[in-house]
């Protein structure tokens, strides 16, 4: 097990999220975690049927629902987990003991893990394709990036300082 003297943690917010994601591609990666069908069809059925909006006390007519999950519901966050699961899919390695640790996701935020720099550039380049292929957009004004290093008595720090990292 390698010890490193800094490590990067970002954090993204997901703009959107909840709205954004495809039934289709959140469904595959349902599937994917091999949940029984009958909890498939059951999520299938509350997600895709129609609905309709009361606002002001007028209901509207009847719509179908293609994409998104339900604010506030109580099994959005962990769809959500699931539907962003594949960022964590990287060779990157940071783990604490033996739990990978390279890719948090709860409700709309991520925050990404990464022992060195270039791991950092690279797990932001997974996003970034990530985000091309199942309409995730990352709302970078509200994304962060912290760099935290071990310092030791014994020898001077050698960080470089003007590290920069984009998505």
């Amino acid at each position: 097990m390698q010890i490193t003297t800094a490590m990067s943690c970002t954090m993204l917010d997901d703009t959107k999220a909840f709205d954004r994601m495809k039934y289709c591609k959140l469904f595959r990666c349902l599937m994917s975690r091999k949940l029984p069908y009958v909890i498939l069809r059951l999520l299938y059925n509350m997600y895709t049927n129609h609905v309709w909006v009361v606002w002001n006390g007028i209901q509207s007519r009847w719509f179908g629902v293609l994409n998104g999950v339900k604010h506030g519901g109580v099994l959005s966050p962990v769809l959500f987990c699931v539907y962003i699961a594949n960022v964590a899919q990287s060779n990157v390695k940071c783990y604490t003991g033996l739990m990978f640790l390279g890719a948090l996701a709860y409700a709309d935020d991520v925050v990404l893990l990464a022992p060195t720099a270039s791991a950092m550039h690279k797990m932001l380049h997974i996003c970034e394709e990530y985000a091309l292929n199942f309409s995730v957009k990352f709302k970078l004004s509200k994304s962060k990036c912290v760099v935290c290093e071990l310092h030791s008595k014994l020898k001077p720090s050698n960080f470089n300082h003007s590290l920069s990292f984009t998505l």
